[in-house]
């Protein structure tokens, strides 16, 4: 995970050095100032480090309130959709080449609610430079613990049943036919375990073409359960209580002045 979060703060202090050498390199007059009474409405997937390459889904919305400082800061308001996984998940072939996590017996995600403030240091000069502004949200996380079900041949003659996966009683591997799938009886048996989040992110305006825009946004995020979910048999190995990941967001949306 460390070397991931690395990563991600390299490209930030990257791009930060180049927006940076810019600004003191340009020679042409500075334009005029424009409003910063805009808001701006955009989508997103997002990958981190206790997750996939795909680690979910972000919707965003951010409208100018007043300066800080003498930067304009901005209303932070977004809402997370992200799966969690354990750092010992590892996927087994089965004897007929599917595959399966050996010891999962439940998913776990996470829909975060955030509310922050969005404050601007290097805006865009229009539709050229790079934007970077820093992020600081939190608010309530809805833990989702859904089972993990895998395909199972109870007999041993090819009659495949559908159960939630338990090591201490699905022990014949050869028997497993693989995982279900993710959307296997998907509101099935849910649990809620609601907990607490909060992140520090460092926002990436790139280059915009009229309203549209595109961005990233890299940081680090801590989360709290208020029980520890189970994502693999506990019998097997320990849960956490409490996660932190460095991630990536890659957005898109519009930028609208208000009326």
């Amino acid at each position: 995970m460390a070397s991931v979060i690395v990563r991600f703060l390299s490209i930030f202090f990257v791009l930060f050095s180049i927006s940076t050498f810019a600004q003191r390199k340009a020679t042409t007059p500075a334009p005029k100032k424009t409003s910063e009474d805009y808001k701006m409405l955009a989508y997103g997937a997002t990958t981190n480090t206790n997750s996939g390459l795909l680690g979910g889904v972000v919707v965003r919305h951010s409208s100018a309130v007043g300066s800080m400082k003498g930067h304009p800061l901005h209303r932070y308001i977004a809402v997370e959709a992200i799966n969690i996984k354990h750092p010992k998940e590892k996927s087994e072939p089965t004897s007929i080449a599917n595959r399966f996590i050996y010891g999962k017996t439940n998913y776990l995600f996470s829909v975060r609610p955030q509310y922050g403030r969005e404050i601007v240091y290097f805006k865009k000069n229009g539709e050229d430079g790079i934007g970077i502004s820093l992020i600081v949200a939190g608010g309530p996380s809805i833990g989702i613990q859904k089972p993990y079900y895998i395909k199972y041949d109870r007999t041993g003659r090819g009659q495949i049943e559908v159960v939630q996966y338990d090591p201490n009683i699905h022990k014949e591997l050869n028997r497993i036919q693989g995982s279900a799938g993710i959307w296997q009886d998907f509101f099935k048996n849910m649990q809620l375990n609601p907990g607490v989040h909060f992140k520090v992110a460092a926002n990436i305006d790139m280059n915009t073409f009229g309203n549209s825009l595109t961005g990233f946004e890299i940081g680090l995020t801590a989360e709290a359960f208020s029980k520890k979910p189970e994502i693999m048999s506990s019998q097997l190995t320990q849960n956490s209580q409490f996660y932190t990941s460095g991630f990536l967001t890659v957005y898109f949306g519009n930028r609208k002045q208000k009326k």
